[in-house]
């Protein structure tokens, strides 16, 4: 006979809804993201980071999903997923940074937010914005009007 174990999942928070900062515009979404992203790499290398938020739009959490190079940076989809799903994300916020200060979203940037937001969708978890950030400014893929599902 085999045994194998239950596998089960928690969630539970430290802090109550009023403490958790609210992200409901692009600029809200950049001002959040610099006070986690780690300003002496921002110049350094391309790193992507996915917020977690609920209904409500306060953020549950963030994770950084990966780190690049001064080019470029790999992210892969199913992570993404774990990431949103495990931490009971109703929507996410993207952001990676541009370390050379060009706020113009490439055809692969715009290509990884296609996909992520069609990934996500199967588990009805909304990509609400990608942002790119720079150590100077910010791009909003939302206002930009780049966040169409290819």
């Amino acid at each position: 006979m085999h045994t194998v174990a239950e596998v089960s999942l928690k969630y539970q928070t430290q802090s109550t809804f009023k403490e958790k900062p609210k992200v409901s515009t692009p600029k809200e979404a950049a001002q959040y993201l610099r006070s986690i992203w780690d300003q002496d790499t921002i110049e350094l290398r391309e790193e992507f980071v996915v917020v977690l938020l609920n209904s409500a739009l306060h953020v549950t959490g963030w994770s950084k999903v990966s780190n690049g190079t001064k080019h470029a940076t790999l992210v892969d989809p199913i992570q993404v997923a774990q990431i949103a799903i495990l931490g009971n994300a109703t929507s996410v916020l993207l952001c990676h940074s541009h370390p050379s200060g060009i706020l113009q979203a490439s055809v692969s940037d715009i290509n990884l937010t296609q996909r992520l937001v069609k990934a996500l969708k199967l588990f009805s978890i909304r990509v609400d914005d990608h942002i790119i950030l720079t150590k100077d400014s910010y791009l909003s893929f939302q206002k930009e009007g780049l966040m169409k599902e290819g």
